[in-house]
């Protein structure tokens, strides 16, 4: 219990404002929640838009290639063996990275009753539970008389004035439980909101995490380039399928030389040779909009582009 919820109990208009205070900024909380978790939803949904975009256009074309590397691959590892040389290295493939997934919001629990919700005692039945906690006739001892005397005089003139807010505030410090004042169960609400916030505080850092993840994903760079390229007039990807057409045509035309090389002869040492040094580079992980090819071997950027497509 906090120090405000301690002090709510001895006032009752004053917990019926803090927790009507807190309720409304646990709601404005709640929407910004809401308008966070559309924000990722919708960026999500165009980077999934774009990946079956690429995977229509370039996914038949990037199948092409990698069998032809396969095959290309299996050709040269006879080479080597026949010649005692090294293995030449795998070709780069693409790296499948997915997508930040957003983990499902934990329920918020059941809110406490609010006081409209209830039916609360009328003034009367009030002014009768003070008398039958507060009256004189009650009391242990003189002094004990003397100040049961004083409240009930506060009790009466309360109801004489209808003020229920004091009526409440004698009976709640004479024990009386907040409840029976109309069902409105302080410790109830104050655990309930602060059970929400921890929930809400929590989802708000989880959803800033993901959504600075998914921005900053290969993809969707990668999306926000061709977007960009294509607000110039430019259609990336037109350019990247007559690329990897170039490379098939390239890989088909080098594997037909490979798997007509006599072994152990100097062309083929040399065409292995050439082999191991163009797939033994390192895999490039450049922008995605890199232009040009790097050579029969592979395209420069759109490896790195694909790598999630």
């Amino acid at each position: 219990m906090t120090p405000d919820a301690s002090q709510a109990l001895l006032n009752p208009q004053l917990w019926r404002l803090e927790v009507a205070r807190r309720r409304r900024q646990l709601e404005e909380l709640q929407g910004y929640l809401a308008r966070m978790e559309a924000e990722f939803t919708a960026l999500e949904q165009q980077v999934l838009a774009f990946q079956a975009s690429y995977q229509q256009r370039l996914g038949a074309g990037w199948t092409e290639v990698e069998s032809l590397q396969g095959e290309l691959l299996r050709t040269l590892e006879g080479l080597a063996r026949a010649d005692g040389a090294p293995l030449p290295p795998v070709p780069p493939q693409r790296r499948q990275q997915a997508l930040p997934q957003l983990p499902p919001a934990v329920p918020w629990p059941e809110a406490p009753p609010q006081e409209a919700e209830l039916a609360a005692p009328s003034l009367k039945d009030l002014h009768r539970r003070a008398a039958m906690r507060l009256h004189p006739d009650r009391a242990s001892n003189e002094i004990d008389r003397q100040r049961r005397e004083g409240l009930m005089r506060d009790a009466n003139l309360a109801y004489a004035d209808q003020d229920r807010a004091t009526l409440e505030a004698l009976l709640i410090a004479a024990g009386e439980s907040p409840q029976r004042l109309g069902g409105f169960d302080i410790h109830a609400h104050w655990r309930w909101l602060e059970r929400c916030e921890q929930l809400a505080q929590g989802r708000l850092r989880l959803l800033r995490a993901h959504l600075v993840l998914l921005r900053q994903h290969p993809v969707t760079v990668f999306a926000e380039h061709v977007e960009r390229a294509r607000g110039r007039g430019l259609d990336a990807l037109a350019i990247m399928e007559l690329r990897l057409r170039a490379q098939a045509q390239e890989l088909r035309r080098q594997l037909y030389i490979g798997e007509r090389l006599q072994p152990r002869s100097p062309l083929s040492r040399d065409f292995l040779a050439q082999w191991q040094a163009r797939w033994g580079e390192a895999p490039t992980t450049g922008p995605a909009h890199a232009k040009g090819l790097r050579g029969p071997g592979g395209l420069k950027g759109e490896r790195a582009a694909s790598s999630s497509s």
